[in-house]
């Protein structure tokens, strides 16, 4: 009741509804074009840049999920905004199930990093690895309460953009610039800086930041941050050794 009382207060006028629509397809936008700068020679467009083959199978499959879970926010947004929430709730169901694939695949493409990187003179394979589990966290957690609250736009809408943007670590980390390549904190506050243009645009439109977005946007740079500390303790050095032991 209370989310779709907010929800009321924020779409009340028409052009406070096209505003926001304008913003949402913008930003999920900006979102894919991260990924894609990020992943590109690698992945996207690996055969330009004479890229080595990807590791893994396991990889091939994560990146073609993650590729659709960003295609489909980017889908979304411009259905709504294009007034088609026939089409925009069909869609939802894809997304109720790739988004558990995206958790799932990206908890093994995590081991499967751990393993490859364990020895990699240059990479610290335990603290990465506590990075890469925490954007999975901070992706799934807003994303299961964003569709717990599928019937309250405002709410469902940046639930799922705040837990898409705490995978962008990932992307910013590996963009060719030198003070975000394979340096996970630059990338964090990179993403940081995602979350804090909805924060932004709240303030902005409603003088006042949406619930969603405070909650959200706390656990996302809760558990990354966390992660960070806690991926240089010697608990977290044993418990990878072990987990690493038991996967070779």
């Amino acid at each position: 009741m209370a989310a779709t009382a907010i929800d009321a207060t924020v779409s009340s006028r028409p052009s406070g509804r096209l505003h926001e629509h304008r913003f949402f397809c913008s930003i999920s936008v900006l979102v894919a074009l991260v990924v894609f700068i990020g992943f590109a020679r690698t992945y996207f467009l690996s055969s330009w840049f004479h890229a080595r083959p990807l590791p893994a199978p396991i990889i091939h499959i994560h990146g073609a999920v993650f590729s659709g879970w960003i295609a489909l926010l980017v889908i979304q947004a411009s259905l709504a905004a294009s007034s088609r929430p026939d089409i925009h709730r069909r869609l939802g169901i894809a997304g109720l199930v790739l988004a558990p694939c995206v958790v799932t695949l990206g908890i093994l493409v995590a081991n499967e990093m751990l393993r490859r990187l364990w020895a990699v003179p240059g990479f610290d394979a335990r603290a990465i690895y506590a990075v890469a589990l925490s954007q999975i966290l901070g992706f799934a957690v807003p994303v299961t309460f964003a569709f717990g609250l599928h019937r309250s736009p405002a709410f469902h809408k940046r639930l799922i953009l705040i837990g898409t943007i705490a995978m962008m670590t990932a992307a910013f980390g590996r963009w060719p610039v030198h003070f975000l390549l394979h340096k996970p904190l630059p990338a964090m506050i990179a993403t940081f800086g995602l979350l804090l243009l909805l924060v932004f645009y709240d303030l902005l439109t409603m003088r006042r930041i949406h619930p969603a977005t405070a909650l959200g946007g706390i656990w996302v740079v809760f558990i990354e941050l966390t992660a960070i500390a806690i991926g240089h303790t010697t608990e977290w050095q044993n418990l990878t050794g072990y987990i690493h032991s038991a996967a070779t």
